[in-house]
């Protein structure tokens, strides 16, 4: 394996009514397994603002949502680990799924409640912003796709507890060369981690660095279980090039 592997896709305990592994246990995985980052991609929507918004204050939502990225962070820290502040957003129009990178706290505090408006304001609005890249498109059926609303796809979600469609994700990518391509594990719980990601040529320290290096396509994907999607990708890319 060339390069340093992160993974663009967890969630913590801390943050994530969703997630069964605290931020530390999470990061502690990820090392043992060899992997050099990951990105906290924790979920931001309506549901969720209805849970903790009690005072309709956003900083004191963005104190418990950052909650799970900074324990994180802390433990990354300890041990030389790469941790990355990414968001997963959703949008009250239906259950579709939105990673978000190229941002830091004071983007989040700065831009409250942007996950009350639609997937296409959001992304008319914050297009040169930020990388929006549409999480498990096909998951359990779904079909609202907004093909004009996102800079590209996950073609590997690797959590085993769902059915993905990654195969409808990838001609989801085919019928939009210029998507960026993305895979990631979708960390939740125990079994979850380390299954897919991506390699990059250098260490990143940030989301901004992250976002630059995938804007730039200086990645590949790694998935040992996905290896016919990774071949896909690789081919892709080699049509570009000719």
């Amino acid at each position: 394996m060339n390069g340093y592997l992160y993974d663009p896709h967890t969630h913590t305990a801390e943050t994530s009514k969703c997630g069964h592994l605290p931020a530390a246990e999470v990061v502690d995985r990820y090392v043992r397994q060899g992997f050099s980052g990951l990105v906290v991609t924790d979920h931001l929507h309506p549901e969720y603002l209805s849970r903790i918004d009690t005072d309709h204050d956003w900083n004191k939502v963005m104190d418990h949502y950052l909650s799970g990225y900074r324990a994180s962070k802390a433990r990354g820290d300890e041990l030389g680990f790469d941790v990355i502040l990414g968001a997963e957003l959703r949008f009250p129009e239906n259950d579709n799924d939105y990673l978000v990178y190229g941002i830091d706290e004071a983007w989040l505090r700065g831009n409250p409640y942007m996950c009350c408006m639609s997937a296409r304001e959001f992304f008319q609005k914050f297009h040169d912003q930020v990388l929006i890249i549409h999480a498990h498109p096909y998951r359990d059926g779904n079909t609202t796709v907004f093909e004009d609303a996102v800079h590209g796809t996950e073609i590997i979600n690797g959590n085993p507890r769902h059915d993905n469609y990654n195969d409808r994700a990838l001609e989801l990518a085919r019928r939009h060369p210029e998507y960026l391509r993305l895979a990631g594990s979708d960390t939740h719980q125990s079994g979850d981690e380390c299954r897919a990601g991506v390699l990059l040529p250098e260490r990143v320290r940030d989301s901004f660095a992250y976002r630059r290096m995938i804007e730039t396509g200086r990645f590949q994907l790694w998935g040992p279980e996905f290896s016919e999607f990774v071949r896909a990708d690789e081919d892709m890319r080699k049509e570009v090039r000719k």
